[in-house]
């Protein structure tokens, strides 16, 4: 006697549209969530070129280099979390490689109470030649139209501290100016470095390298009081 033929599997015609409704679901939130993703990334991408600032973890510093078209002027935006108090400090000698100076050239202290709050701070750097020769390296934060700001800072700086830009080695330097690939975050607490330029370290088989010792130089940087 043969064996029993097993019965066809049967599908009524409403199990079949629910399970190409729940296909077509399932592509079309597929693609939707693709599309947003490559939105999203698009968008940050055009965020960074133009320089505007994208916080995605508010307890954190977030930082974009601007575009300012102008020859030693370097401007970013800071985003700088409630609660925390800032001094702006300039060093134009003995310049460390990766972390600021023990002692500033000059700092800047503000007693308004600008961290009651969140802001975004367009800070602007300018180094300039004097007509004596000497130069003056400056910052100037800017809290929108805010009663509260931060205060910036100036340094004066002799012509012979300098001179590296003007004899040949600052062909080869050393340094950094934050958020000039996009936007870059930090720990609000650790000294935030913005700038930094030095030369380079002429080595014996005449390469140049960035020296592990100060070096002449500038650099600017925040720390937290």
């Amino acid at each position: 006697m043969s064996d029993p033929v097993p019965p066809r599997a049967r599908f009524s015609l409403r199990t079949l549209f629910i399970l190409i409704a729940v296909i077509c679901v399932a592509i079309g939130t597929y693609v939707v969530s693709k599309n947003l993703s490559d939105a999203r990334r698009e968008l940050r991408k055009l965020r960074n070129e133009t320089g505007v600032l994208t916080v995605d973890d508010p307890t954190k510093i977030h930082v974009i280099a601007v575009n300012t078209g102008e020859a030693n002027t370097w401007r970013w935006r800071i985003f700088i979390p409630k609660g925390h108090k800032y001094s702006w400090n300039i060093a134009a000698d003995g310049i460390p490689r990766n972390e600021p100076p023990q002692r500033a050239g000059m700092s800047g202290h503000s007693n308004e109470p600008y961290w009651e709050r969140d802001n975004e701070v367009l800070v602007t750097a300018k180094l300039r030649q004097k007509e004596d020769g000497n130069w003056q390296l400056s910052v100037d934060p800017r809290i929108g139209d805010s009663q509260n700001q931060m205060a910036g800072a100036t340094l004066q700086i002799p012509k012979e501290k300098i001179e590296w830009m003007t004899d040949g080695r600052a062909s080869s330097t050393d340094g950094r100016n934050v958020g000039t690939n996009g936007v870059q975050t930090f720990d609000p607490k650790g000294p935030l470095i913005l700038l930094q330029r030095r030369p380079t370290e002429r080595r014996p088989d005449g390469s140049h390298q960035p020296s592990p010792n100060p070096m002449p130089g500038y650099m600017i940087w925040l720390n937290e009081e």
